[in-house]
């Protein structure tokens, strides 16, 4: 009998111990759950600088921003407020946008929705839906309906597509429509 007992009670241990090493760990494997496609970093009302040495090219401010390390980019989706440096450090131009995208490999970035960009330097605005900036080059263009005031030319041109230096001093206006209109 008592080896009975003794054997109920080591079966009986040696099944609650079985069941507690089972394969059914009902914990969770992921406590916080993070999304496969979340971003790596996420900040808000920041400010990133484009250098090339100690040379300042573009200083960009935006009130929310995700970087993506796996995808290799940064989605800038409220206030996009960008101000454009010369190699003299003097101002060249301060873009506005919607929202925007950077290409981490290249630092090129593309800007959308009411994107509108000033120069005083050059007395010219661009405003358009969809506009890129070409790190390397330090170019602007778009393939998209474009509206140029030239107030050092006295004019207002429209076309679809544009390109220029990020000063808006040389630019240029492809498939334009409708009518040079004189600025007053």
């Amino acid at each position: 009998m008592k080896w009975f007992l003794a054997s109920v009670v080591l079966l009986s241990f040696l099944s609650i111990a079985a069941a507690g090493c089972s394969d059914d760990d009902r914990r969770p494997k992921n406590p916080a759950f993070v999304a496969a496609d979340a971003p790596e970093d996420e900040t808000w009302n920041t400010s990133i600088l484009f250098t090339d040495s100690t040379v300042l090219k573009a200083r960009l401010k935006v009130r929310h921003a995700r970087r993506y390390a796996q995808r290799l980019e940064t989605l800038l989706d409220s206030g996009v407020y960008v101000e454009f440096y010369g190699p003299d450090g003097a101002l060249n131009a301060i873009l506005v946008a919607d929202s925007a995208r950077v290409d981490d490999r290249t630092n090129d970035m593309v800007a959308y929705g009411n994107v509108h960009v000033n120069s005083e330097r050059s007395k010219t605005t661009v405003d358009t839906d969809r506009l890129q900036w070409t790190n390397s080059t330090r170019r602007l263009h778009s393939d998209a309906f474009v509206k140029v005031v030239d107030r050092m030319r006295g004019r207002i041109i429209q076309g679809t597509g544009y390109e220029s230096d990020e000063a808006l001093r040389n630019y240029k206006i492809y498939n334009v429509s409708g009518r040079t209109i004189p600025v007053e």
